[in-house]
């Protein structure tokens, strides 16, 4: 029976897809993907499979059919429907099948407030290799840009109410400023760098109509980073392959007030060199050393999601 999978369907963040080819590349072939949206809806033949990545969208299709047999791994719990998300239901499932391997810390702290058992198992896509996406265009001393300024963009907040939006209104002229100014300190630390620069974006431009592909637009976008040295980014999902390449890493670390941001890089950066926009300018990559603190996460995800599919 093929292992079921976790797949995301009508996002445009590609990130999700590159969380859900890791747990292919650890599995083989024998997979099925299943939409994170309906596992409650699953009615086919018993199987287990990997849960793992953003949960979710609707607390309310969670927990999933009873014919899941699941194995918690690299699994966040979204902060603005945690409390929904953790009822009476969800608990008891996940202390049926605890230990949670949790992404981040802020998950695993609010889980064990609930008396589920956990360990940090940091991110699936740590497990990436370099070798299964470098390919033969690979040339030394270059740097790939994705999405540096995605959190920095302004924009009026339309979808909190009148209240939120007047707010978000007053305070887009001081934004757009703060955004142009950094824009201008980043291009201008760009040209000081004897690299060859290429751009990327995580978030796709429509959203992902189907799992074929968002698994080309995974694959495309590691293997923009596996031929890449360096990699600037402000996307979690980009920075944690490229950790597991071995790249040096930039994450720009601005944007991320909110607690639904925030929750994702707890744990997390110690993998690379996080900075505020206006530390750049002090910054050179020969200053940064690849640490592999990361492999003893790599190493223990393996371990166990080959156990599981063993039992």
């Amino acid at each position: 029976m093929k292992t079921g999978v976790i797949g995301c369907l009508n996002t445009n963040n590609i990130g999700d897809y590159i969380q859900t080819l890791a747990v292919i590349n650890l599995i083989g072939k024998d997979y099925k993907i299943l939409d994170r949206e309906s596992l409650n809806r699953y009615k086919d033949k018993p199987r287990k499979i990997i849960i793992n990545g953003w949960f979710m969208e609707n607390p309310l299709n969670f927990p999933p059919s009873s014919n899941l047999n699941p194995l918690f791994i690299s699994f966040h719990i979204n902060p603005s429907i945690s409390k929904a998300f953790l009822n009476t239901s969800t608990l008891s499932y996940l202390k049926e099948h605890q230990p949670i391997g949790c992404r981040d810390k802020f998950t695993q702290t609010l889980l064990e407030t609930h008396k589920i058992k956990t360990f940090l198992s940091s991110c699936v896509t740590l497990t990436l290799n370099k070798k299964d996406f470098i390919s033969s265009s690979y040339k030394e001393n270059t740097a790939l840009i994705i999405g540096a300024f995605d959190r920095l963009k302004p924009y009026i907040q339309t979808k909190k109410g009148l209240y939120k939006m007047l707010i978000s209104i007053i305070k887009s002229p001081y934004k757009f400023l703060d955004y142009q100014t950094k824009k201008i300190i980043f291009n201008k630390w760009l040209k000081q760098q004897n690299l060859k620069f290429n751009f990327a974006n995580q978030i796709a431009e429509k959203k992902i109509s189907s799992h074929l592909e968002g698994l080309k637009l995974a694959e495309e976008l590691l293997r923009k980073i596996a031929d890449s040295d360096y990699v600037i980014t402000s996307r979690l999902h980009s920075a944690m392959p490229a950790v597991a390449m071995g790249k040096k890493v930039i994450f720009i670390n601005e944007g991320l007030d909110n607690i639904n941001h925030r929750s994702r890089i707890s744990g997390a950066q110690s993998f690379f060199k996080s900075i505020k926009l206006k530390e750049i300018r002090m910054l050179n990559f020969d200053s940064i050393i690849i640490d592999k603190n990361h492999m003893i996460y790599s190493k223990k995800t393996q371990e166990i999601i080959n156990t599981f599919l063993k039992k």
